[in-house]
C-alpha cells in the first residue's frame, strides 16, 4: 500500500500524537513508532538540537532535547525532509457488510481489490474498514486484539478447541452496540462464537510489546493466572482506539530562566556554544600552533579577533551558561520561583524572560482613598505582583502510560535514551505570590486541616505522586488558578483552553506560594501582550476581587458547596463545570484538587477564607 503524508502540529507530537499514540490519517489509522526511527538518511537524530537547555538537561540528567524532525509536502507531491514515521495500525480490516475479518490485507497485490471484501458471498464486497479497538496493557504495551483468542476460548467440541484458523472469522453486528466474533462455518470454520463487548479482559500473550517493534517481546507472564486482584490488575484491556485510557502522554514543561534566559544571541560564545564540530576541530589540535592556525581561521569566519575566540573558548570550559550550577529535579520550580521575585534594571526585550516586578505599586494601593476596606484586605493578601512580558517555555515529552498504569514507556521504548523530544513555546503571563505570614497562619488552623482529611485519603489511594504532598496551601493556589483563568476569559479576551497555570507550592526546604498564568505558542514573536497588560496593579485586582467574587456562589448551589466528593476519583470538593473547571489543556492536574471553601470560607463549620483573614 502507498505511503501517507500525515500533517500534525509539532505540539500534537509531544501530545496526544505522541510516541505510541494512534493517529487518523485519510486513509486509516496509524501508530506513532518511538525515537529511534526518528533519523536522517545516515542514521542520524533528524530533530534540531535546542540550545540554552543546559539547566533542563541537568534536572532530567539528559544529553540532549531536540524538536522533531519537520518535513513538507511538495508541490509535486514529493516528501522534503524527514517524517516521524508511523506504523499502520490496526492490522485488522472488516467487511461492514458481512463481518470479515482480515489479516493486514494491504499487503496482497493489486492493493486497490486487496481493501475489498472479496469473499464470494458477500454480495456488495464493499471497502474494507479497520477495526476500532485495539489491545492495551498497564505496563504500556499495545497490540491488535486477539480476534482467534477471544473466538475460542468459549469452545466446547473437540474440533473447535484444537482448532487453528485465524482467517476463517467475522465479527457480525447484532445491533445496538451488540456482536458476535465468529470462526465462520460457511468460510470454512469451526463454528466456534462468543459475544464481543469490546471491554474484554484477557492475558497479553508473547506478542510485540508495540505493533512496529520486531525484537521487543511482552514477557510471557505480564498477567498472572487466576481471579486474584493482581492477575485482574495485570490482564490487558480490549479498547476503542479512542478510549482516554488507551494512551496518555507524560509532559513536563520548564521555563527558561536566567542565566540561560539572558545569553546574547550571536555573540561569539553563542556561536561556538552551538557549533560542537568547531569546538572539537579545536581540541583535537596536535600542537600550539596548528590550534593557533585553527583559531585563527575560525575568528576571520566568524568575523571577529583570535582573542575572541580564546574568550570564547575559556567561557565554553568555565562551564558557560551555567557556570558549573548544580541542579536537581525538586530545584526547577523553585529557580524559576526566585527568577520571578529578582528584579534585573537593565533586561533587555529579546531576553526569553522579561519580567516588570509590579509588587510595590501593587503595595501602594492601599493608601487609595477611593479603595474600600475589601479590597485593601485583598491587596494584603498578595505579596508580589510581576508582570511577565516574555518568557519561553520548553515543553519535553518524557513518554506515556496506558490504563492508568504506574509504569511510563520512554519516547525509545528500550528505556536507554540520550535526548528526548521537545519543543520551545514563547508568550506572556502575570505571576503572583501570596503574603506568606498570613498563609502560614491560615493554613495551620485545625478547620481549615479537618476540611483537607477526606480528599487526602482519597489522594493517597489515587497512587497520584502530584502534588506532595497535597497540603492546604496548594488547594487554595490552584483552585484560586482556576478562579483567574475563568475571570480572565471573562474580561482579557483569553479563552481558557489557551491559558496555562503553573502552581509554584511547597513547604520545605524554602516556602513558595504563588501562581503563574501564561499563554505559550511556538511562534518566537509570542503573543500579543494582552495578558501581561492585565498585571497592572489597579486592573489585576478587579480582576481578582471579581474572581473571589464569583467563588462565593455556584448555579449549582448548595448541592455543589457541600459536596463530599466530585470529579474523577472524588478527587474534588466544592468545584465543578458551573464555577471553577476549565478546559483540560489549561490545569496540571486534570481537573482536579479543586475547592472553593478555602477560597470563600464555610461559617457553619468554622472554615475562615484565607482572603477574609485579618
Amino acid at each position: 500500500m502507498s505511503k501517507e503524508f500525515i500533517q500534525v502540529r509539532l505540539s500534537h507530537v509531544l501530545g496526544q500524537s505522541g510516541v505510541g499514540a494512534i493517529v487518523r490519517g485519510a486513509n486509516g489509522l496509524v501508530v506513532v513508532q518511538d525515537t529511534r526511527e526518528w533519523t536522517d538518511r545516515h542514521g542520524e537524530p533528524a530533530g534540531k538540537l535546542i540550545p540554552y537547555v543546559e539547566r533542563v538537561r541537568a534536572a532530567l540528567d539528559l544529553q540532549a532535547l531536540r524538536e522533531p524532525p519537520v518535513a513538507k509536502e511538495l508541490a509535486n507531491g514529493q516528501i522534503d525532509g524527514t517524517c516521524v514515521p508511523a506504523t499502520r495500525f490496526p492490522s485488522w480490516m472488516r467487511c461492514p457488510s458481512c463481518g470479515v475479518l482480515y489479516l493486514r490485507p494491504w499487503k496482497e497485490a493489486p492493493a486497490d481489490n486487496a481493501l475489498h471484501c472479496h469473499w464470494e458471498k458477500c454480495k456488495s464486497k464493499p471497502r474494507l474498514e479497520q477495526v476500532t479497538w485495539v489491545l492495551a496493557h498497564p505496563a504500556g504495551y499495545l497490540a491488535d486484539v486477539r480476534w482467534k483468542f477471544l473466538a475460542h476460548r468459549h469452545a466446547s467440541t473437540p474440533a473447535q478447541k484444537n482448532c487453528q484458523l485465524r482467517d476463517k472469522l467475522k465479527l457480525i453486528d447484532r445491533g445496538y452496540d451488540q456482536r458476535v466474533l465468529r470462526c465462520d462455518r460457511e468460510m470454512g470454520g469451526c463454528g466456534a462464537e462468543t459475544l464481543f463487548r469490546g471491554d474484554e479482559r484477557l492475558p497479553f500473550g508473547q506478542q510485540r510489546m508495540q505493533p512496529w517493534t520486531r525484537e521487543d517481546i511482552a514477557p510471557p507472564d505480564v498477567a498472572p493466572p487466576g481471579d486474584s486482584d493482581e492477575g485482574r490488575q495485570n490482564l490487558a484491556q480490549v479498547l476503542a482506539i479512542n478510549d482516554t485510557r488507551a494512551y496518555a502522554p507524560k509532559v513536563v514543561s520548564v521555563l527558561i530562566i536566567p542565566p540561560e534566559s539572558r545569553v546574547r544571541k550571536g555573540t561569539v560564545v553563542d556561536l561556538l556554544y552551538r557549533n560542537s564540530a568547531e569546538r572539537k576541530k579545536l581540541d583535537s589540535a596536535r600542537t600550539p600552533s596548528d590550534k593557533k592556525r585553527a583559531i585563527k581561521k575560525l575568528a576571520t569566519e566568524y568575523r571577529c579577533q583570535p582573542q575572541d575566540i580564546e574568550a570564547a573558548l575559556s567561557d565554553l570550559d568555565r562551564g558557560y551558561p551555567l557556570y558549573g550550577e548544580n541542579l536537581t529535579p525538586g530545584q526547577l520550580r523553585e529557580s524559576e520561583f526566585e527568577a520571578f521575585l529578582e528584579v534585573l534594571p537593565d533586561q533587555r526585550d529579546d531576553e526569553d524572560l522579561v519580567t516588570r516586578n509590579k509588587s510595590n505599586e501593587w503595595h501602594a494601593l492601599e493608601a487609595a482613598n477611593d479603595l474600600s476596606a475589601e479590597s485593601k484586605a485583598i491587596v494584603r493578601c498578595v505579596q508580589h505582583l510581576v508582570r511577565v512580558d516574555r518568557l519561553k517555555a520548553v515543553k519535553v515529552f518524557r513518554g506515556f502510560s496506558r490504563l492508568g498504569g504506574e509504569v511510563t514507556v520512554l519516547p525509545d521504548i528500550v528505556g536507554q535514551p540520550d535526548w528526548l523530544p521537545a519543543i520551545e513555546l514563547y508568550g506572556e503571563g502575570i505571576f503572583i505570590a501570596l503574603d506568606e505570614g498570613r498563609l502560614g497562619c491560615w493554613e495551620q488552623q485545625p478547620a481549615v486541616l479537618a476540611r483537607l482529611e477526606n480528599l487526602q485519603r482519597r489522594f493517597a489511594q489515587s497512587g497520584r505522586d502530584e502534588p506532595n504532598p497535597l497540603t492546604p496551601r496548594f488547594m487554595l493556589l490552584h483552585t484560586l488558578s482556576h478562579l483567574l483563568m475563568r475571570q480572565i476569559e471573562s474580561e482579557g479576551g483569553y479563552p481558557a483552553a489557551s491559558l496555562i497555570e503553573r502552581i509554584y507550592c511547597t513547604h520545605a526546604p524554602e516556602r513558595m506560594a504563588g501562581i503563574l498564568i501564561h499563554v505559550a505558542v511556538p511562534d518566537i514573536a509570542g503573543s500579543l501582550g494582552g495578558l501581561a497588560e492585565l498585571a497592572e496593579p489597579k486592573r489585576f485586582l478587579g480582576i481578582l476581587s471579581r474572581a473571589l467574587e464569583h467563588a462565593g456562589w455556584c448555579s449549582l448551589d448548595p448541592v455543589c458547596s457541600e459536596h463530599d466528593g466530585q470529579g474523577p476519583g472524588l478527587l474534588n470538593r466544592a468545584a465543578c463545570h458551573a464555577c471553577t473547571l476549565v478546559p483540560e489543556p489549561a490545569c496540571e492536574y486534570g481537573n482536579t484538587l479543586l475547592d472553593r471553601c478555602f477560597i470563600k470560607g464555610d461559617d457553619s463549620h468554622g472554615l475562615p477564607a484565607f482572603f477574609g483573614a485579618p
